[in-house]
C-alpha cells in the first residue's frame, strides 16, 4: 500500500484579499479602522484549513513594484482599477495575521505572486509533495499536472481543477493553457491576445497544430480565411501575449519548507490582533473566555424574597435581568444582584402570586436604583405584566454606547467578554446571537443564565460608571439618555393610528400601475424578462438594445439609478425602469411593509426607537424605519396620509427650522451668520446676497438655491467637486462660490479649521452637551481617508448637537404633557409629532413651541415651525 504524499497549499494572498474586501462591504472597529478585508480573509483562511487539512501552507503576495511584464508591455493590467485605499491599508495587517498563524509569507520585489507560486510548486514537486494552488487567476491552470491542482474560491463554492477539469472547461490540456491564453488574451490583465480569436477557435488550433509557434509555422494550412487573416494581423500580439502569460518557474526566492509545516498558531499574538480588530467571535474561538463564576441561588418563598429585598433596600441599588419565553414572551422570573458575584433568581408562578407581589413592590419603589441592560425593553415587558418600574438609574448598554459610540453592536455577551473576559454562552443553556438580556429558557438552565446576566450587569455598572465620569459624560447620561428611556417606551407603547384601508387602496393602485409599467417595459424590450434581475436587465440594455456601458461593477455593466438616468436620454426603456423601481419600492418597502407591521386589532403601528445605534447621537427607528419615509416626491410623501391621530384628536407637528445652521452659527460665532438669524432673515437669501455681492431684493430664486446648497454643503464638508456635481456647474465656479462663502463667513472657516486641528490632537470631537465621537482616521496618511475624517469632525459637533437638542425637547415636552392626553408619537430628524385633543390644539401648540425654543440657550434664536392636521400629510401651518 502506497504511503500518501504530504501536501502543500500555496495561497495567492493578493487574490484572496481582493475577494475578502469585496465580499464584505463595510466593517470597521469602534475607532473607525476598516477591517472588512481582514475579517473576510481570516474567515476564508480558517475555512480553507478546516475543510482541507493541509500538511503545509504558505501565502504569497504581490508587491507594488513594477514587474518584468510591465517592462515588456506598458499596458499590462492597465485596465484594472487602482487598488482601493481601504484595502491597501489592510493588506499589511493581513500579513501580520498570517505570520501570527505561524504560516510563512512569501513576496519578492519585481515578481508577481503567480511567478513565486509557480517556482514554489516546482520546488515542492521535487520534494515529492502534492501541491494545491489557491487562486481565482486562471494563469495558474498552466501549472496543473499529476502533482498540482488549482483550487478556485467562488461564492457558490470551491472549484478544484485537475487536468481533466481544465480540458473540460477550456478544451485544452493544462500544458496548452499558455498557448490558449496567448490567442484568446485575458481581459482581467489586459493581455491582448489575437483580436477576434475566441475560445473554441483557439482550442481547435492548439489541438490541430500545438504551440503558437507551430500555428504560425503552419499558418498557410489554416482553412478559414477569416481566422488566417486574424492570425496574420495579430502575430506580434500573440507572441507578446505568450510571453506575458507564461509563468516564471525560476524566481530567485529562498524558501524553507520546514517553516511551512502547519502547526499551532501564536495564540497570544492572534488574541492581541483579534482584540485590536474587535473580532469578538474569532477571539472566542482562539481564546475561550472564562465561564461566569458566582454564588447563585433560587428563591421562591415570599418570606425569603422579602428578606433578600429588605437587604437590597438598605443598599438602595439593584441590578436585574428578566427571564421570559413561550407564547407572547411571558415573564417567567427575575434575577437580581446587589453585589458582585451574587445573584438570586425568583420564579413567577402562572397566577403571579405573593412572590410576584413582593417583586412588584421593589421594582415600583422609586427610591431603589435599578441597574439593567436595555432598560427600555425591560420597562415595556414589565408593563405588559402589570409592573410600572420606577427608579431606573443606570443602563449599561447606553453607558457603553456613550463611551464608545462607534461600536458595531452593544450586545451584553460582547460587553461581558470585552470588559470582564467572561463568556455568557458557556452556561448549560443556549444563548441567542445578539446576546440580549432576555432569555427563552426554562428550568435550571434559564435561572442560571438569568443570574449570570444580573451579576454581569452589576459588574459592568461598577466598571462603566467611573468611565463616564472620567470622560465627563455622566451629565449627558443622567440628564438626557436615561430620562429618554421612559419617553421612548411611552412612544412605542402608544404607537400611532394607521388608516389601513387607505394603505390597502394605495397598494392596490400601485400594483395596477406596476402591471401596466411591466407590460410597457416588456414591449419596449421586445421580450418578457425579470425586471428585478440585474443580470437579465444587463442583457436587455447592453446586448439587445446596444446601449453604451457607462459604469462597470464586479457583476458586470451597472444598471443603477445614476446609469439609468443617463441612459434615459437615449432610450425610453431606462426612464420606464426608473419609474417602475420608484413605485415598486413605495409599494413593497412602505405601503405593504407598514401594513404587515400594524397591530391587527388596534390598527396602530408600534415602531421602535433606538438610542444606541448612530455615532452622532441621533435616534434611529425600525419596524418600520420612519426616518426613511420619502418626502421629496408627492407620491412618496403621500404615505404620511396613512398616519392619523386617535378619534377626537389632531396631529401636531413641531419642526426645528434650519437647526443645524443655527447651531453652526452658535459654534462658529460668525458675526454675519448670527446677524442673519438674529434679524430673522431668510438665511439662504442673505447668503446669496453675500456671495453674489448684491442686495437681498436682487437675489433670484436660482441664486437662493445655489446659496442653500452651499449653506448645507458647508456643514457636511462638501468639496468644490461635490458642489459642482450637485449644481451642475463648472469646478472653477464651485470653487469661486465656496471661496466667496468663506470670505463672507470667516468665522465659519475658523471654526472648521480649529475643529479639525483639535480633533487631530485629541482624537475626538464633542457636541454642545459634551457627547463624544472618536475619529482616529483624522491623522491618517491616506488623503481620502483623512479627508472623510475631517468632514466627519466638522459635521459631528453640528449634527450631534442637533441630536442632543431634539432629545432635550422630547424630555421636556413629555414631562409637561405626561398623562394629559397629549401623546408624543413620532420623532423624525428635527421634527416631533404629537396627537392632541381637538379643543386643546392651539394651546398645546403654543406650549410645545415655547418648550422647544427654550430648551437650550444659543447665540441665535431657535425657531420651531408648527403644523396641525387630520393626518401627517394634510398639515397646515399654525400661527402661534
Amino acid at each position: 500500500m502506497n504511503k500518501k504524499s504530504k501536501n502543500i497549499y500555496l495561497i495567492d494572498g493578493t487574490s484572496l484579499c481582493y475577494r475578502a474586501f469585496y465580499a464584505i462591504q463595510q466593517l470597521s472597529t469602534s475607532k473607525g479602522m476598516p477591517t472588512n478585508a481582514i475579517y473576510g480573509f481570516v474567515n476564508m483562511f480558517n475555512k480553507l484549513i478546516k475543510d482541507n487539512q493541509p500538511d503545509m501552507l504558505a501565502v504569497v503576495f504581490d508587491l507594488a513594484a513594477p514587474t518584468v511584464r510591465h517592462e515588456k508591455y506598458e499596458e499590462y493590467k492597465i485596465h484594472r482599477k487602482p487598488t482601493p485605499e481601504e484595502l491597501i491599508d489592510q493588506i499589511p495587517r493581513i500579513k501580520e495575521l498570517v505570520k501570527a498563524y505561524n504560516v510563512p509569507v512569501c513576496e519578492l520585489e519585481g515578481y508577481e505572486a503567480d511567478d513565486i507560486i509557480a517556482t514554489l510548486a516546482e520546488k515542492a514537486k521535487k520534494k515529492g509533495l502534492d501541491v494545491t494552488i489557491v487562486t481565482s487567476d486562471k494563469d495558474a491552470l498552466q501549472l496543473v499536472d499529476g502533482k498540482v491542482k488549482v483550487l478556485s474560491p467562488h461564492t457558490s463554492g470551491e472549484k478544484v481543477y485537475d487536468a481533466d477539469k481544465v480540458k473540460e472547461k477550456y478544451g485544452v490540456d493544462p500544458g496548452g493553457m499558455v498557448e490558449f491564453m496567448a490567442l484568446t488574451g485575458d481581459t482581467s490583465d489586459n493581455i491582448p491576445g489575437v483580436k477576434g480569436i475566441g475560445k473554441v477557435t483557439a482550442a481547435k488550433l492548439i489541438k490541430q497544430y500545438g504551440t503558437v509557434d507551430d500555428i504560425y509555422t503552419n499558418l498557410e494550412e489554416v482553412s478559414s480565411k477569416s481566422v488566417k487573416r486574424k492570425l496574420e494581423q495579430g502575430r506580434e500580439m500573440a507572441q507578446l501575449s505568450r510571453e506575458l502569460v507564461e509563468l516564471d518557474r525560476e524566481v530567485p526566492i529562498e524558501f524553507d519548507f520546514g517553516e511551512a509545516e502547519l502547526g499551532e498558531p501564536n495564540a497570544e499574538r492572534l488574541e492581541e490582533l483579534f482584540r485590536e480588530f474587535e473580532f469578538e467571535k474569532l477571539l472566542r474561538q482562539i481564546s475561550p473566555r472564562e465561564a461566569v463564576e458566582g454564588k447563585y441561588s433560587t428563591v421562591d418563598a415570599e418570606k425569603k424574597v422579602r428578606e433578600l429585598f429588605s437587604g437590597i433596600s438598605g443598599k438602595k441599588r439593584v441590578s436585574f435581568s428578566l427571564l421570559r419565553g413561550g407564547e407572547g414572551g411571558a415573564l417567567h422570573g427575575l434575577a437580581a444582584s446587589s453585589r458582585e458575584g451574587e445573584s438570586f433568581f425568583i420564579p413567577f408562578s402562572h397566577n403571579k402570586g405573593r412572590v410576584f407581589g413582593a417583586v412588584k413592590e421593589i421594582l415600583e419603589d422609586e427610591t431603589i436604583q435599578k441597574i439593567g441592560y436595555d432598560l427600555k425593553e425591560d420597562l415595556l415587558i414589565l408593563r405588559q405584566n402589570g409592573i410600572k418600574m420606577r427608579g431606573m438609574s443606570f443602563d449599561v448598554m447606553l453607558a457603553e454606547y456613550l463611551s464608545e459610540p462607534s461600536r458595531p453592536n452593544y450586545a451584553l455577551r460582547a460587553m461581558a467578554e470585552r470588559h470582564l473576559g467572561y463568556d455568557l454562552s458557556r452556561g448549560e443553556g443556549k444563548f441567542d446571537d445578539t446576546g440580549q438580556a432576555t432569555l427563552d429558557l426554562a428550568g435550571e438552565a434559564g435561572s442560571r443564565l438569568c443570574c449570570e446576566q444580573s451579576d454581569i450587569i452589576y459588574r459592568l455598572f461598577k466598571i462603566l460608571d467611573p468611565v463616564l465620569r472620567k470622560k465627563k459624560l455622566n451629565s449627558l447620561f443622567n440628564e438626557v439618555e436615561m430620562p429618554l428611556i421612559k419617553v421612548l417606551a411611552d412612544m412605542e407603547q402608544t404607537g400611532v393610528a394607521i388608516d389601513v384601508e387607505y394603505l390597502k387602496q394605495r397598494s392596490k393602485a400601485l400594483g395596477k400601475k406596476l402591471d401596466e409599467l411591466t407590460s410597457r417595459i416588456h414591449e419596449l424590450a421586445g421580450e418578457k424578462f425579470n425586471i428585478n434581475s440585474p443580470k437579465q436587465l444587463q442583457v436587455i440594455l447592453y446586448e439587445k438594445l446596444s446601449l453604451p456601458v457607462i459604469k462597470r461593477t464586479k457583476t458586470g455593466a451597472s444598471t443603477d439609478e445614476g446609469v439609468l438616468r443617463r441612459l434615459a436620454k437615449q432610450h425610453e426603456l431606462p426612464a420606464e425602469l426608473l419609474e417602475y423601481r420608484e413605485l415598486n419600492k413605495l409599494k413593497t418597502a412602505y405601503y405593504d411593509s407598514i401594513l404587515g407591521l400594524v397591530d391587527k386589532k388596534t390598527h396602530r403601528l408600534h415602531a421602535r426607537f433606538n438610542q444606541a445605534v448612530t455615532a452622532t447621537g441621533r435616534l434611529s427607528s425600525s419596524e418600520p424605519n420612519l426616518q426613511n419615509i420619502p418626502i421629496k416626491t408627492v407620491m412618496g410623501k403621500e404615505i404620511r396620509r396613512a398616519f392619523k391621530p386617535s378619534r377626537g384628536k389632531l396631529l401636531l407637528a413641531a419642526d426645528y427650522s434650519q437647526v443645524e445652521l443655527r447651531i453652526l452659527a452658535h459654534l462658529s460665532g460668525d458675526k454675519n451668520l448670527i446677524k442673519a438669524f438674529s434679524r430673522e432673515e431668510d438665511v439662504h437669501r442673505y447668503t446669496a446676497s453675500l456671495i453674489f455681492d448684491c442686495s437681498a431684493s436682487d437675489v433670484t430664486g436660482k441664486m437662493r438655491a445655489v446659496a442653500k446648497t452651499v449653506n448645507f454643503g458647508i456643514v457636511y464638508g462638501m468639496s468644490p467637486f461635490g458642489l459642482a456635481k450637485d449644481l451642475g456647474i463648472r469646478l472653477d465656479e464651485a470653487e469661486r462660490f465656496i471661496d466667496s462663502y468663506f470670505s463672507r463667513y470667516s468665522g465659519v472657516k475658523k471654526f472648521i479649521d480649529s475643529t479639525i486641528s483639535d480633533a487631530g490632537e485629541k482624537g475626538y470631537v464633542t457636541t454642545l452637551l459634551n457627547r463624544r465621537r472618536y475619529i482616529p482616521e483624522i491623522n491618517s496618511d491616506n488623503d481620502r481617508v483623512r479627508g472623510f475624517a475631517e468632514r466627519t469632525a466638522v459635521n459631528t459637533p453640528v449634527q450631534g448637537s442637533a441630536a442632543d437638542l431634539i432629545k432635550l425637547a422630547m424630555i421636556e415636552t413629555h414631562k409637561a404633557f405626561d398623562g394629559s392626553g397629549v401623546n408624543m408619537l413620532i420623532q423624525v430628524h428635527d421634527e416631533l409629532v404629537f396627537e392632541v385633543p381637538d379643543k386643546d390644539i392651539e394651546e398645546v401648540a403654543r406650549q410645545v413651541k415655547t418648550f422647544m425654543e427654550g430648551v437650550i440657550d444659543l447665540k441665535v434664536p431657535l425657531v420651531v415651525d408648527m403644523e396641525k392636521g387630520p393626518n401627517w400629510f394634510d398639515m397646515k401651518e399654525i400661527e402661534v
